[in-house]
């Protein structure tokens, strides 16, 4: 961020960058609800899939989600690779829970459901998270359900987030994934924000920075929905497109020329 932007808006960090505490987070209603249900789901000891466009917040509503979490409730493990085989996906399963290699696959996987097993008879939650779960190949898919069946399949000991894209739902409503398919009866889908939300999302931002000010008019805000999409992704490179526009000029607002100019800079980058 450069010192004119600094100084020209009060700002104290950069507005727009992805590196945001989680205690300003700005959760907007569809975000909101989305941790309220998946609360519940842990807390009743269940399941669910969380999908949505490339941008729109999945990832961002989990690190919401998992802040709200009592301390020491549950024990939750993140994986954020899915472009592996099964043996593969263990491998990192085992040491995401700091289980020592083994020798065959079998024993690993009976390692990881005994560790599970272990953390909720300590009265922690386990749950396991997998981003990107649109990426994983159908053998891994195929095999959670497995990963889920505990005591004959008469207990729920674990709860599974699969986060991905939209292509995730399709590939769940496949009969060949029918087994997983009913284990996660929780299912959200995200969808891009609304101009009011967009707008909220900006003054959010701005002030978490530092700004007291309404900097974004209305036609701004409009135009930014309208060429971001409602992606909060995009969002976030053409509203700081915009800021650095507005410096350029002699006016702190930034009004719907503004943002034209930001969209001919970022065009790329929010195309």
């Amino acid at each position: 961020m450069s010192k004119k932007l600094r100084s020209r808006y009060g700002l104290t960090k950069a507005p727009f960058t992805k590196e945001v505490p989680t205690d300003e987070l700005y959760l907007h209603p569809q975000a909101e609800q989305a941790v309220e249900l998946l609360r519940a789901t842990i807390d009743g000891r269940s399941s669910a899939a969380v999908t949505g466009e490339s941008g729109t917040g999945k990832t961002f509503t989990f690190r919401a989600l998992e802040a709200q979490l009592p301390t020491g409730a549950c024990r939750v493990t993140y994986i954020h690779n899915s472009t592996v085989n099964l043996r593969d996906f263990y491998r990192q399963l085992g040491q995401a829970l700091g289980i020592e290699p083994k020798a065959t696959p079998s024993a690993l996987f009976h390692k990881i459901t005994s560790q599970i097993e272990d953390i909720a008879q300590q009265k922690t939650r386990p749950v396991l998270v997998i981003d990107e779960a649109h990426l994983l190949p159908v053998e891994v898919l195929g095999h959670l359900h497995i990963l889920l069946n505990y005591h004959r399949d008469s207990k729920s000991l674990l709860s599974l987030l699969l986060l991905g894209l939209p292509a995730l739902r399709d590939r769940l409503a496949r009969n060949t994934l029918s087994s997983l398919g009913a284990r996660l009866p929780v299912r959200i889908h995200l969808t891009p924000l609304a101009a009011p939300q967009v707008g909220e999302y900006l003054r959010h931002r701005m002030r978490s920075a530092g700004c007291s000010e309404d900097v974004f008019a209305e036609d701004a805000v409009l135009l930014i929905t309208e060429a971001a999409g409602g992606v909060m992704r995009k969002i976030d490179v053409l509203a700081s497109a915009s800021l650095d526009v507005a410096c350029d000029g002699r006016s702190k607002l930034v009004d719907a020329a503004v943002v034209a100019e930001a969209v001919k800079r970022c065009h790329e980058a929010i195309g």
